[in-house]
């Protein structure tokens, strides 16, 4: 799979990512790593995706995607705003920086899209063959089902880019 970058226009078809291979090796190359030769570019991509996908479904955004359905990524957006009130309509860098450091979690081999239900994550499951039986123990969820909490890459986006949720009790 090749690695199709979205721009500021969101028009970019079937765009997986919000960052290049060469903004992943400077970001990292700032904070003293060096990725210009290990692992490899295609590597690199297949990181980038995965952090892109994580990025879009880890919140549920304010505002809008720019060309609603048709656009494969959750950015740009309209109806965003910063917390002085001015708009975003572009893919903030605050978004690339969240998806490069997600994206070096599943570089040093951290799942992020992990198995989960509204229960929570699964931790165990037992079967049995003769009397057909089935177990499924679940760790407890993290605030209604959440994914796990990466702070370093979450902190990258800013609050007032996400949508507070309200929590849902079942009866």
């Amino acid at each position: 799979m090749a690695l199709i970058v979205q721009d500021d226009t969101g028009l970019v078809a079937g765009a997986n990512s919000y960052a290049t291979v060469a903004e992943f090796i400077s970001y990292w190359s700032d904070r003293g790593e060096d990725y210009s030769t290990t692992p490899t570019t295609a590597e690199i991509e297949a990181y980038l995706v995965k952090g892109w996908q994580y990025t879009d479904t880890r919140f549920d955004y304010k505002g809008s995607k720019l060309n609603g359905r048709t656009q494969p990524t959750e950015f740009p957006r309209i109806n965003l705003y910063d917390c002085e009130g001015f708009a975003i309509d572009d893919v903030p860098y605050e978004i690339k920086n969240a998806q490069i450091e997600y994206a070096k979690r599943e570089l040093d081999g951290v799942t992020l899209q992990g198995d989960s239900s509204a229960e929570g994550n699964i931790k165990r499951i037992k079967s049995k063959v003769d009397v057909i039986e089935e177990e499924i123990e679940y760790s407890p969820a993290l605030s209604g089902g959440e994914v796990k909490n990466y702070p370093t890459a979450d902190n990258k986006i800013p609050s007032y880019f996400i949508c507070e949720v309200e929590a849902v009790t079942h009866a």
